[in-house]
């Protein structure tokens, strides 16, 4: 595992704000407690659903703002060649497709808690959540990929019937992700699921 190293980016005294995040942490996906192993592939799920961790991480509370980042890691360690790519990836809940939010969205959220922040500071703050997303990328042997993928927290589902409404959980549990995988050399698509995710218990509410 490599050091997390603290970034400090563009901290200028008496005029700015100091924007603070630690790089993700650059675990194997075997060591997750959530992961799933298929023909020599290792995928593993991590949801951020702690606030001081996910402010440690990003910089910003984004929980509070209704977005829950989930940490995504592929580790190869068969001889084939994989492509990953975030349209492979889906959070569901029932029948419900909850869609990833664009990450320009959640670096705009994450900039309007700082105050004051320079022209260059959020350059440099928009890099480092472009570099932590989830991208498209061809994974060779004994290689690792992650990256982050951020959703809207999904609220409850209200029930109706004819004597009263009250807000309860589906009947089929929470959120779970799966994902799919293409083995470049075969052709052949390998499926990881269900990841099934905690939700975060102070989260906000999330609008586009």
């Amino acid at each position: 595992m490599k050091l997390m190293p603290l970034i400090l980016l563009g901290l200028v005294a008496g005029c700015s704000s100091s924007y603070r995040v630690v790089h993700v942490p650059q675990y194997g996906a075997d060591l997750y407690p959530q992961s799933q192993t298929r023909s020599g592939i290792t995928v593993a799920v991590d949801e951020m659903k702690s606030t001081e961790r996910v402010e440690r991480l990003f910089g910003a509370d984004l929980i509070s703002e209704g977005i829950l980042p989930v940490s995504v890691v592929v580790s190869n360690f068969g001889k084939q060649r994989l492509l990953v790519k975030p349209s492979d990836l889906m959070l569901y809940r029932g029948k419900e497709v909850i869609d990833p939010i664009p990450v320009e969205m959640v670096m705009s959220v994450a900039k309007r808690q700082k105050s004051f922040l320079r022209a260059s500071t959020k350059e440099e703050v928009d890099k480092y959540f472009e570099e932590s997303t989830f991208k498209e990328t061809a994974l060779y042997p004994s290689e690792t990929y992650r990256g982050v993928m951020f959703f809207a927290v999904p609220g409850p589902k209200r029930f109706v019937d004819r004597f009263f409404t009250a807000w309860s959980v589906y009947h089929d549990g929470g959120p779970k992700m799966r994902m799919g995988l293409t083995n470049l050399d075969s052709g052949e698509r390998v499926l990881f699921a269900p990841f099934p995710i905690t939700l975060p218990e102070n989260a906000g509410s999330f609008s586009y």
